[in-house]
């Protein structure tokens, strides 16, 4: 091949058809000799080589500097690319001197605009952001396309095109686009300095462009200066290595492995490619493999900026309404450890969300003259700044949504994310402060829309910030580290000796290519320049792989069989025709046996390997603990791995400390949910704002709360017994409780029962108050920092117990009987088994004994008989009376029952008896099908026989 290397204003070759090579590594020769024969006699001859990629212009230029002059290389040759030439030839001529590359997100901006003001047939879908997207996008291709007279256009494309011209008014003389760049370069190869400049012209591996503008200015290098082309491509080989793994993840995987044996064998890590088809999910797949492999490797990262939880967390936090945050929103991102309020330190996520599942009581409705504990208080002041937080948080969003400007708009979120989500400490992680530079980048961005998009609305900021976010990808190693890892594209001219080519199956190579519906190939004759239509679009992407096949000395080409997120099967490309494709087995093969090598791609796999081999690994205690843990559970075994944790040093509970009578049932019912609610401290939320109606707790406690306040004022005689009176409170509730997300039919249902209930509760006590029984105390507590002393019970093994609670009611007759009552608003089924005889159900209810001997205290006279008892007030509860008489008897049975709870509680015995899984609760988010599995087992262990009485099932 020869080239023209006389006078810089030589008159060029007539002929600048590409030759082509059977591959790449030949074009490269080529290349050096063509490079060579231009700078003969003449080292300092400036020649320009345009490449398809930047990787590729990198690429070009170290191979010419060790091939050139034995390896001295030369200076006067440059490797670039179309784009970068053109745009050193504009500014060589400063034809677009003092503007600025126009951003998708600038031209976006002015469509919006002019949909805004003009929508035309666009005006049902004018304020949706996909519509300005497309239109934008359609926009970029009319640049050179759009005609001056679009009558003769058909109406949708019209008004593509109206929107078009109008969108470039706007945008005026400030920003040039890829049209504007490549028209300027043009013009600017008329001048002989230009020409001068750029000497002898190759491209190498270039497409044929799709581009008109693009494809104007290539016309013109040939016409104006001395240009030659060289290009390579190749089908696939009959000997061709063609392999189909079951899925992507598996495809990802056997790459890696086939990366490593190659690696094993001397090939360095920076000749070794490996090219995917689809980014999505290729990108992430293969640079997570090669990380977990530890190979260094340069290309796209696994994670975008939308993958950060910081990023996560401000577009969670825009998507509030100012007006009533959702706190569900707010505590999912203080979860991710990103929200950090500059002004106050915030109690914990975990404070923070027990707060909003259970708010602590106003201080209005506590006892008059009762001091809150000092745990209520802290409960309370925590209560209040996260309160607090909620509404400074809501009023600046407000003031980030109400900004009348763009630059408005980028000043005020960009304070907004320095108040809640500023780093913690002055030095933070590195990825989280490249995260936040590239978050506040985004941010600034939104500047550029200032006096072209129109003034910002809640809905514009979150598109805007959210398409920023999503745009912006992080980027692996340097040019000469490692493996290099990219798109096909990326693949094309690149000077490697092993490639992997992966994704090649029908549907990815070649994917779907669709006609633009608003610009159909149909209106092509009808625009100033002819645009590729969909089956030359496709030919392109046939030639562009054909052209990556060509690259490297070896290649292997990969495709899966499945698919990771749909059913169905995937076929080879049709691409491949004529090939033979090798199958590799399953996943559990590949990990015991390193297909398609021996090697074990991760340390994983290794591990896995060596376990099946051998039954066990060295100095692995952590594997050794799984595998304790598994036998324990699978023998039967009462280890500390299910709940015995009686080697724990110190005690699990604090005998000090006072506690409910129902903790002790808790523990009853399932110990180990009991050990992760009391003693972890893991609460299970109901998120009441998603009900539809009220639910059966909220109704229980909406019950008790009306009649606490209607009973309060009869003792303390503020108020006389009304039925009228008991429902006017009733009324007042209701409207305190009404949520907004209930059913209206179905809330008037329920109140309406409860009106029912509420009265018939009334009556059967005014038949009690007329038989001679009085109020005496309501919501009576004991135990409590302040207030009643708790009740004291010695035990059987010399410790004591101290128990707190809080009675409904206390009533009291005109004989001097003592009555307590707790209320209930479920079935009396499971509470028959009470009796004087068998006071807590064998072991299994400690309520109404305690709260007896608690009544002692109220009693007028010394031996005056308590009675203890549950009041069902609802007509699913038939308003039964379930209840006995608490004498020295029920204490004794209360001491004996209470001592082996106790005991198992000071001991450690925390055995996983499931809850029911009729409802949320810990089991079913364990999995209740295995934790039953694993109490079939255990139950009968002999280290459990002493408290086998309290875990009998319920027949």
């Amino acid at each position: 091949m020869s080239i023209d290397s006389s006078g810089a204003d030589s008159a060029p070759g007539p002929d600048v058809r590409p030759r082509a090579y059977a591959s790449t590594p030949k074009a490269l020769q080529a290349l050096a000799e063509a490079v060579a024969q231009a700078q003969q006699g003449r080292p300092l001859q400036p020649v320009t080589v345009i490449a398809p990629s930047h990787a590729s212009a990198l690429d070009l230029a170290h191979y010419l500097g060790r091939i050139l002059n034995d390896g001295r290389g030369s200076a006067a040759v440059r490797t670039t690319t179309l784009d970068d030439l053109a745009e050193e030839l504009v500014a060589a001529d400063c034809q677009l001197s003092g503007r600025a590359p126009l951003p998708a997100m600038v031209r976006e901006g002015a469509v919006t605009a002019v949909l805004a003001d003009t929508p035309g047939l666009f005006a049902e879908v004018a304020d949706q952001p996909a519509t300005a997207r497309a239109i934008a996008t359609t926009s970029a291709s009319l640049e050179a396309a759009c005609p001056e007279d679009v009558t003769g256009l058909s109406p949708l494309v019209h008004e593509v095109a109206r929107v078009h011209q109008a969108a470039a008014r706007i945008l005026g003389s400030s920003w040039y686009t890829k049209h504007d760049l490549y028209s300027a370069a043009t013009a600017a190869l008329q001048m002989p300095r230009i020409r001068k400049l750029l000497g002898p012209v190759i491209g190498f591996q270039l497409a044929d462009g799709q581009d008109p503008s693009a494809a104007a200015f290539r016309a013109a290098l040939g016409q104006h200066a001395r240009t030659a082309y060289l290009t390579a491509a190749s089908s696939p080989a009959l000997g061709e290595q063609v392999l189909s793994a079951s899925d992507a993840d598996d495809e990802a995987r056997a790459v890696v492995r086939l990366v490593i044996n190659k690696l094993a064998t001397g090939t360095p890590g920076h000749r070794i490619g490996i090219f995917y088809s689809a980014a999505d999910p290729y990108r992430s797949l293969l640079a997570q493999r090669l990380d977990q492999a530890g190979i260094t490797f340069v290309g796209p990262s696994a994670h975008g900026l939308a993958d950060t939880a910081l990023a996560r967390g401000l577009v969670n936090l825009l998507s509030l309404d100012p007006a009533d945050p959702d706190v569900r929103v707010i505590l999912d991102v203080m979860a991710q450890g990103v929200l950090y309020w500059s002004q106050e330190n915030l109690p914990s996520s975990a404070v923070c969300e027990r707060l909003h599942a259970s708010p602590p009581a106003e201080q209005e409705d506590a006892d008059e003259g009762q001091e809150p504990t000092e745990a209520e208080q802290k409960r309370q002041q925590d209560y209040a700044q996260f309160t607090g937080f909620i509404a400074v948080l809501g009023k600046r969003l407000a003031e980030v949504f109400a900004a009348r400007t763009w630059t408005e708009a980028a000043g005020t979120l960009g304070g907004f994310i320095t108040e809640f989500l500023a780093p913690r400490t002055a030095t933070e992680r590195p990825e989280l402060a490249t995260a936040r530079k590239t978050l506040h980048d985004v941010i600034h961005d939104l500047e550029l829309l200032h006096g072209i998009a129109p003034a910002p609305t809640a809905a514009a900021i979150r598109s805007a910030v959210a398409r920023g976010i999503e745009a912006r990808r992080f980027w692996a190693g340097s040019s000469g580290t490692g493996v290099i890892l990219g798109s096909y594209d990326d693949g094309v001219g690149r000077d490697l000796d092993v490639v992997f080519v992966t994704g090649a199956a029908d549907g990815l190579a070649p994917a779907r290519i669709r006609e633009n519906p608003l610009l159909p190939d149909s209106a092509g004759h009808l625009l100033a320049v002819k645009l590729p239509t969909v089956h030359e679009r496709a030919a392109a992407r046939k030639e562009q792989f054909q052209r990556l096949l060509a690259t490297g000395v070896e290649r292997t080409i990969l495709f899966p069989r499945g698919n990771l997120r749909a059913g169905g099967t995937l076929q080879p490309s049709r691409w491949l025709a004529g090939t033979k494709v090798t199958a590799l087995p399953s996943f559990a093969h590949d990990l015991t046996h390193g297909s398609p090598t021996s090697v074990a791609a991760t340390g994983q796999e290794w591990r896995v390997r060596r376990l099946l081999s051998s039954g066990h690994l060295a100095a692995d205690p952590v594997l050794d603990t799984v595998l304790e843990v598994r036998a324990d559970r699978r023998n039967g075994t009462f280890s500390r791995f299910n709940g015995n944790l009686a080697g724990v040093s110190g005690p699990i509970i604090d005998p000090r400390k006072p506690i409910s009578p129902t903790n002790l049932e808790d523990w009853v019912v399932s110990p180990l949910a009991y050990f992760l609610r009391r003693v972890l401290k893991a609460e299970l939320f109901e998120d009441v704002t998603l009900e539809v109606q009220i639910s059966r707790l909220q109704r229980g406690n909406l019950m008790h709360r009306i009649l606490e306040d209607y009973v309060r004022g009869l003792t303390d005689g503020s108020q006389t017994a009304s039925s009228e009176r008991l429902l006017e409170i009733a009324e007042n509730a209701f409207e305190a409780t009404t949520n907004p997300a209930w059913l209206r039919h179905t809330w008037d249902r329920d109140k309406s029962r409860i009106r029912t209930d509420l009265q018939r509760v009334h009556d059967m006590d005014q038949q009690a108050r007329d038989a001679g029984w009085q109020h005496v105390a309501v919501e009576a507590e004991f135990g409590a920092e302040a207030g009643e002393p708790p009740v004291e019970l010695d035990l059987p093994n010399g410790s004591t117990v101290r128990f707190r609670g809080k009675v409904d009611r206390v009533d009291r007759h005109s004989s001097g009987e003592v009555l307590v009552i707790d209320y209930k608003t479920g079935k009396a089924d499971k509470y028959k088994k009470l009796t004087r005889e068998n006071p807590t159900a064998g072991g299994t209810r400690f309520q109404l004994p305690v709260y007896g001997v608690f009544a002692r205290r109220l009693a007028t006279e010394p031996g005056a008989e308590v009675r203890a008892e549950y009041r069902f007030i609802t007509a699913a509860g038939k308003y039964e009376r379930v209840g006995y008489e608490v004498g020295p008897d029920v204490e004794a049975r209360l001491r004996e029952d209470a001592g082996l709870v106790v005991a198992a509680l000071q001991t450690g015995i925390f055995p996983p008896r499931p809850e029911s899984d009729h409802y949320i609760n810990h089991t079913t988010l364990m999995g209740a099908a295995g934790m039953r599995h694993t109490w079939e087992r255990l139950k009968d262990s002999p280290a459990l026989s002493e408290y086998s009485r309290f875990f009998e099932e319920d027949k």
